[in-house]
């Protein structure tokens, strides 16, 4: 659902300093066909972190995602970013600064890698215009970062799980955000391929600075790669803080309704988190 048109609106402040609010939800709720998905949040949202959104089936966490990325108008209440309201930016102006990727991106079997990343200068360029060289750079710079250079001709339909969710990441960095909103990024991948995909987004926040926030099913996973946490039950905000304070005893069993146990093997090893 739009908020803004394209083009128009206020002009988009940079980012804010990393630890302090890029989002800041002021009692938003969201409510459709009067039921209640999410309850009114008082929440933030940190600059410059990899926030992980935990939470059960149901808890709110894609809807929350989805109301981040203006893909949802809040049924109540503010949703404040970088300093201003949200729905004040026009559509591009705010789709330079925010990249979204659903959990099931559009279908784009027939494409190639590099048409799909060449998606992601939208906003800088419109839907018909050539691309310039600063275009080019882009989405040169966007291949290199997530190590698909080599397959750029290659048909989307053609790669892994892992490979396909590096193509839809290029995109987004072709785009030139300052923050990611992914929804359940490693949802349908293996073992190995979720660790290449969660190491190299916590890379990426690195490198460029960025603010990722990623709902994730997988406790253990978000402990290990999140800088910052959030936890939803029943739409309502369970938690909010870094990963150590959730280890607190009884805060993840409170959260999913079952006793849950955490043990590191090795002191600077993970955290493995697993059911009672």
């Amino acid at each position: 659902m739009a908020i803004a048109p394209i083009g128009g609106g206020a002009a988009l402040a940079g980012p804010p300093a990393a630890g302090a609010a890029l989002f800041a939800l002021k009692a938003v709720g969201y409510a459709v066909g009067g039921t209640r998905i999410l309850s009114p949040l008082d929440l933030e949202i940190p600059a410059g972190r990899f926030v992980a959104l935990l939470g059960h089936n149901g808890s709110g966490k894609s809807t929350l995602l989805s109301l981040l990325a203006r893909q949802l108008a809040p049924s109540e209440g503010e949703l404040v970013f970088a300093g201003a309201p949200a729905a004040s930016y026009g559509t591009r102006d705010f789709a330079r600064r925010v990249g979204w990727l659903p959990q099931h991106p559009p279908e784009a079997a027939n494409m190639t890698v590099a048409e799909v990343a060449r998606l992601g200068r939208y906003p800088w360029r419109g839907a018909f215009a050539r691309h310039r060289d600063d275009d080019r750079r882009a989405v040169a710079d966007a291949f290199e970062q997530v190590g698909l250079a080599h397959m750029a001709e290659r048909a989307m339909a053609s790669l892994s799980g892992g490979e396909r969710q590096r193509a839809w990441l290029a995109m987004l960095l072709a785009q030139e955000p300052s923050c990611l909103l992914l929804d359940e990024p490693t949802a349908a991948l293996d073992l190995r391929h979720q660790i290449e995909v969660l190491r190299l987004l916590r890379a990426l926040k690195e490198r460029r600075r960025l603010t990722i926030v990623m709902a994730i099913h997988d406790v253990g996973m978000a402990i290990r790669f999140a800088d910052h946490l959030i936890a939803l039950k029943h739409g309502r905000a369970a938690f909010a803080g870094p990963p150590e304070d959730l280890l607190e005893p009884g805060i993840l069993s409170d959260i999913f309704d079952l006793p849950i146990a955490t043990v590191r093997p090795q002191e600077s090893g993970p955290t493995v988190v697993y059911p009672l």
